[in-house]
């Protein structure tokens, strides 16, 4: 079976600990919009994961779907995808921040 591969700009990621709220969501996306950061990745779910791979076709990002606790839209922005990972090695949650060209596309990610 093929895997859909869906063009996205990774727009960052940060750490954050346990104690995050839904009141902080809009503070942390503004966060890592600011880091500037605008790769394009193209994303996948295959063998489990979420892998997003360079324009070489390398795997860049490979996250484990079972240790992402939380996805979605972003409220305000639906052609942003973002979801939040625990890293049980550090203790952290990490939120990662993509955009898609159109809603459509995220929505069939998501």
């Amino acid at each position: 079976m093929k895997t859909k591969l869906t063009a996205v700009t990774y727009l960052g990621f940060t750490a954050m600990d346990r104690r995050f709220s839904n009141a902080m969501l809009p503070w942390l996306l503004r966060e890592i919009r600011a880091t500037g950061v605008r790769d394009k990745l193209s994303i996948a779910i295959e063998d489990g994961c979420l892998k997003a791979y360079n324009g070489n076709f390398e795997p860049v990002i490979v996250h484990r779907l079972v240790d992402i606790i939380r996805a979605s839209q972003v409220p305000g922005r639906p052609e942003e995808l973002f979801y939040i990972l625990l890293n049980e090695k550090e203790g952290l949650l990490n939120c990662f921040l993509f955009k898609a060209a159109t809603v459509h596309e995220v929505r069939f990610q998501y």
